[in-house]
């Protein structure tokens, strides 16, 4: 293993501040999944170093605090191994748990010895071939927590990787695709902290397994000496037509397994009791048509009644999906991004199904379902975790020590430095993201969290801006312009993204920009334009560009074809030497030519009119540039997306995909009013700004331009050093010791980020840990 120091990353972007501190190295390539378990007197962090076919395992010291923040003297777990790699043999080196080619998956199965301690297993998805020649990944692989960190204090070799083939035989007696998807453990949950615990000595634990044909429950145990053995396979059943991407379970609850759907609509749970061969027996909870990448479940959680009266709510009411974009593209929008949608799953107070629009309550109200939460810039979302929610107490109690006694508890520091007081949510999730960020929500209130919320009043800091010189520049500078005035108030918060636009008059079309082809004179007046591919109608059918009779072309290119006359060179020489410097207007758009008519020509300011197509009676080569023009000879561009087109002396509506719900109100509408007043959050009120045209009519080629932006910025952190973040596995962990941690995987930047939210934004504490 190539000899590498610790690595000090000295500036973590976190919002607007940064902060680190020094950390252990672990020496990843392509860190993925996480997942923890107890060992003996501490816990044990997995993380899937998938590049390098095995685990990585962190120390985790779990002893509660004492009530001053102090350890605690008869606490057996050493500060110096804590947030501690185990060690290779030659011990400056983490240790490498091989497991096979590509681990990519794991679950901490927490268990207890016959004399109560603590004795950990992981399972570990993402073999390939494992060296039992069991079926090309179809096996788990299954490591002991508690041999790796004995060994590490008395030299010893730590309990080989055992593997259990779950390779499955189909109703016609031919093999089930088998390779492991994805696997979930369902822990036992402490009833008063929340924090997952052991189960009791002598008890297993139910696991599930998804291949990508079946779904498997798995009972897990320890074997007579206490250490790890080849968990017992309980039942398993077909999951057609789901294809599985996630596995999840309700918090300290094993009767039920959800399922990530990565081919249908949403999610589907599997009762445990069902599963007894043939097809499980599923309940779907739709994503609105949309597959799902990703799903958690919500942990316990606290809040009040509108009456103030305190509320409990129970673990796994609400459901966490992460959506995938929708394949089909929509005319003159960008590419749907995906996102995160909320549901109830009918366990709890909330409703089943996606849940509503705010200011709609999803415990009594029916309305129209939430739109995704979605990034507002570059970025997709991967996955997402729930943080354990802090319980309401009249005395502080490890690992809560500081007093709190009203929901909400759940402190968050969203706001650089920390300043007191530290806002306080009833509870929260984290997203990972592409752009190698993690991202913060605030649940119950279906938004992202914000720092502006929170340091502006009024959510002022929340609506977008115009990020350029008033009036809107126009290019190029002429004495007496056009003018573009765009209507401000029409500006919607969580819609309107911050983006770069353009308008352009006599634009020229995207993806014709340059077209060769062949011209022909079929008529008196008429020149006609023939191209291969004959896929004109591509532009003519968009209804952002429509292409259309009233559209102009310019030559930028001639060449000869068939007459080769010495009038025909003469035309196409001296056309050569000027290109662009005429328009004609196009009288017909046909799948594989464009009719010209001659008489329409319009020469730029100071060209000759001598053009001649007749000196080439028979046809010659051109390449054209394809531009609007006719009614509407403006076209609107959003970064490089057409957006539509537009009249002299028009308006242009700006309509964008809803990507959050940041405000603190929102008008319900009225639907008794005439007409019908739609709700403010709703998807058909997704008008982002409009802008208005006035004054001269341009005469060349010209255009506006400016940018839209926004105080929005939602909470988040990563490494702005990782030039290639990309953000997979995101972990929730919390033990008696540590109230709540987020682990995130940098796949793309070989990194482990650890995020403590009651301090992320501090200036004089670690917030962020990064482990490289």
């Amino acid at each position: 293993m190539k000899n590498r120091a610790l690595l000090l990353l000295p500036v973590l972007a976190i919002a607007c501040t940064s902060n680190a501190t020094t950390v252990a190295a672990g020496q990843f390539t392509a860190p993925t999944g996480l997942a923890a378990t107890g060992a003996g007197d501490r816990d044990v962090l997995f993380i899937a170093d998938t590049g390098r076919d095995g685990l990585r395992a962190l120390q985790l010291c779990n002893g509660p605090l004492l009530l001053d923040g102090g350890i605690d003297p008869a606490d057996t777990c050493p500060s110096g191994e804590d947030r501690q790699f185990v060690p290779a043999p030659i011990r400056v080196f983490p240790a490498s748990i091989e497991t096979g080619d590509r681990p990519m998956r794991i679950a901490g199965v927490r268990l207890s010895q016959a004399d109560g301690g603590s004795a950990g297993v992981a399972l570990v998805t993402g073999s390939q071939t494992a060296p039992d020649g069991g079926s090309a990944g179809s096996s788990l692989a299954i490591v002991d927590a508690r041999s790796l960190i004995e060994t590490q204090s008395s030299g010893g070799v730590p309990r080989p990787v055992q593997y259990l083939d779950l390779s499955g035989t189909a109703a016609d007696g031919g093999t089930l695709e088998s390779q492991v998807v994805d696997v979930v453990a369902a822990n036992p949950v402490d009833p008063d902290l929340d924090i997952e615990v052991s189960a009791d000595a002598g008890q297993p634990v139910t696991a599930f397994a998804a291949t990508r044909s079946e779904l498997v429950v798995l009972d897990v145990a320890l074997d007579g000496t206490g250490f790890a053995q080849v968990p017992t396979i309980r039942g398993r059943c077909t999951l057609d037509p789901v294809v599985p991407t996630k596995l999840a379970v309700v918090p300290g609850d094993d009767g039920q397994v959800y399922v990530a759907d990565g081919a249908g609509d949403g999610v589907v749970s599997v009762q445990t009791g069902s599963v007894a061969g043939g097809p499980c027996t599923t309940d779907r909870i739709s994503a609105g048509g949309r597959q799902v990448r990703s799903l958690a479940l919500s942990p316990r959680w606290y809040d009040q009644d509108a009456s103030g009266q305190a509320r409990t709510r129970p673990a796994g009411e609400l459901l966490m999906m992460v959506v995938e974009p929708l394949a089909t593209a929509q005319a003159g929008q960008t590419l749907d991004p995906g996102g995160v949608l909320f549901a109830g799953t009918g366990r709890g107070l909330v409703l089943k199904g996606v849940v509503p629009i705010p200011p709609f309550d999803p415990t009594k109200d029916v309305a129209e379902p939430m739109q995704p939460l979605s990034l507002p810039g570059n970025g997709l979302t991967r996955e997402g975790t729930f943080l354990r929610a802090i319980k309401p107490r009249s005395q502080p109690q490890p690992p809560d020590l500081t007093l709190c006694t009203a929901a909400p508890c759940t402190p968050l520091c969203a706001v650089t430095g920390c300043t007191p007081p530290i806002q306080l949510f009833e509870l929260l999730a984290a997203v990972s993201a592409t752009d190698g960020n993690t991202y913060i929500i605030e649940v119950p209130l279906r938004r992202f969290v914000t720092a502006s919320r929170y340091t502006v009043a009024n959510d002022q800091g929340l609506v977008p801006t115009i990020d350029s010189t008033l009036p809107v520049p126009y290019t190029p500078v002429i004495a007496n312009p056009p003018v573009l005035t765009i209507d401000t108030t029409a500006f919607e918060p969580g819609v309107t993204h911050r983006a770069f636009w353009r308008a352009v008059w006599h634009s020229q079309i995207p993806a014709l920009e340059r077209r060769a082809g062949t011209v022909t004179q079929p008529a008196a007046d008429t020149l006609r334009f023939t191209t291969a591919p004959a896929n004109l109608d591509t532009w003519r059918n968009d209804p952002a560009i429509a292409l259309a009779a009233g559209d102009v072309v310019s030559f930028a290119a001639f060449s000869l074809a068939a007459d080769t006359s010495p009038s025909c060179q003469d035309m196409v020489t001296s056309e050569t030497q000027r290109p662009l410097r005429f328009e004609l207007t196009i009288t017909d758009v046909q799948p594989d030519h464009l009719d010209l008519q001659i008489s329409s020509i319009v020469y730029e300011a100071g060209s000759a009119a001598d053009f001649h197509p007749e000196a080439c009676g028979g046809e010659f080569g051109a390449v054209v540039e394809v531009r609007t023009a006719g009614t509407q000879p403006w076209l609107v561009f959003e970064g490089n997306t057409a957006r539509g087109r537009v009249a002299d002396q028009g308006k242009f509506i700006a309509h964008e995909r809803r990507f959050d719900y940041p405000l603190s109100a929102y008008d319900p509408g009225d639907p008794a009013s005439v007409p019908p007043r739609l709700p403010q959050a709703a998807s058909a009120n997704d008008i982002a700004f409009s802008f208005q045209f006035s004054g001269p009519t341009p005469t060349i080629p010209s255009s506006f331009s400016w940018t839209i932006g926004s105080g929005y910025a939602p909470l988040q952190y990563s490494d702005i050093l990782a030039t290639a973040g990309l953000a997979t596995a995101v972990y929730a962990y919390s033990s008696r010791r540590s109230p709540s941690r987020v682990f995130t995987s940098l796949t793309g930047s070989n990194e482990l980020l650890e995020a403590d939210p009651s301090i992320l934004l501090s200036l004089s504490a670690a917030g962020v840990l990064a482990y490289r």
